[in-house]
């Protein structure tokens, strides 16, 4: 066989091999390219935790949210309209009116304990002028909890209107906000960088999330200290003369110090303020929300609305705006309601049980708009 043809054959071969090599190595590529992809990630995706029911802020275990859920609650929600401005009072010196020129009344004291019986103390305010409706010792200390986080709400959407900050920030989420505990959404610090201050304040309106209320504090004010020192701040330009943070979250102090501290009648000073952010009753309105996927987080986390009025057994009108418990402080709500163009603010603090709190907003509501028309 001549020498030419040998070579001719050998090179046939070598390139029939190739083509056979080439198919094998295409059809395993295209096998890859149609199987699920695995989440590389998979080995720190969070634990379920339905063992735990959630709490309303200091870790205290309440009736768990996912049983009380309405399977058409977790249908996608309707376009939210548009967030209307209303008339909110501006606090004057008139008398019978929620002022702001009443003198100091701080205390350093630490109670064991600020609970009654059907609640500590009350206020019922018209949001439009401001008049007082009802009251019941409003000037009576309480331990806030997470009604704190409405200071929280009103500085970051202060930092918004300055264009400090921006709903689309992506924010830092430090060891230090992952180890908050109480009520929280579980954050991460391999999701630092990752939700943005909107999907943030929404933790912390509907989810009440200490966590959150922590990222946010440290994206406004770099520190702790530095935000718990401009809510104190703030709380004073407010006229609200008893009220005294020492958290931006509200969760009570474990070396026995004064927790957040604050009355009936400050927190309804420090609503009127907040309400005058559209933003708030969109956040404190919403029944369900989810809290979307990251690198660390197979699925979306829900966050279901803390007030009982919103949600679970809702009162006309019902739009806002937090809840709070306290071992020592018992279980205190902030509320609103519109009812046509009228608009009533009730606080009540320190009552025993949620079931007690949810029953006494009710009726301090319907005492609102009853004297309303009078």
């Amino acid at each position: 066989m001549k020498k030419s043809t040998i070579l001719f054959i050998g090179i046939l071969i070598i390139a029939l091999h190739a083509l056979i090599l080439y198919a094998i190595i295409g059809l395993k590529n295209k096998e890859e390219e149609s199987a699920p992809l695995s989440n590389p990630y998979s080995a720190y995706l969070p634990k379920e935790r339905t063992e735990e029911p959630p709490d309303e802020g200091d870790g205290t275990l309440v009736e768990p949210l996912w049983d009380t859920i309405d399977p058409q609650e977790l249908d996608p929600p309707s376009p939210a309209p548009a967030p209307s401005v209303e008339s909110i009072a501006v606090p004057t010196n008139r008398s019978g009116y929620l002022r702001s020129d009443r003198p100091d009344n701080h205390t350093t004291q630490v109670h064991s304990e600020l609970i009654g019986n059907p609640y500590q103390s009350a206020i019922v305010v018209d949001v439009r002028t401001g008049k007082i409706l009802y009251e019941n010792k409003a000037t009576g200390y309480a331990y806030p909890a997470s009604i704190t986080k409405l200071m929280t709400l009103l500085l970051v959407l202060e930092q918004i209107d300055n264009g400090k900050i921006h709903l689309d920030d992506k924010v830092a989420i430090t060891k230090e906000v992952s180890e908050i505990g109480g009520s929280e959404v579980y954050l991460d610090a391999r999701e630092s960088g990752f939700y943005t201050v909107d999907n943030l304040l929404q933790a912390l309106m509907i989810h009440s999330a200490n966590d959150a209320a922590r990222a946010l504090a440290l994206h406004v004010a770099g520190s702790r200290d530095t935000f718990v020192a401009m809510m104190n701040r703030r709380a004073e330009e407010l006229g609200m003369n008893s009220t005294t943070y020492h958290s931006e979250h509200g969760l009570p102090p474990s070396d026995g110090t004064q927790p957040d501290i604050s009355t009936p009648y400050d927190i309804a000073l420090l609503c009127l303020a907040v309400m005058r952010h559209p933003k708030t009753l969109e956040l404190s309105s919403t029944k369900l929300a989810w809290l979307p996927q990251s690198p660390i987080r197979s699925e979306e986390f829900m966050l279901a609305n803390r007030n009982i009025l919103v949600r679970q057994e809702p009162y006309p009108g019902c739009d806002g705006l937090k809840t709070g418990y306290h071992a020592k402080g018992g279980y205190s709500l902030a509320a609103t309601a519109k009812k046509g163009e009228q608009r009533i603010l009730a606080v009540i603090v320190g009552s025993p049980d949620s079931k007690t709190r949810t029953a006494e907003v009710r009726k301090l509501l319907d005492i609102g708009f009853e004297r309303m028309t009078q």
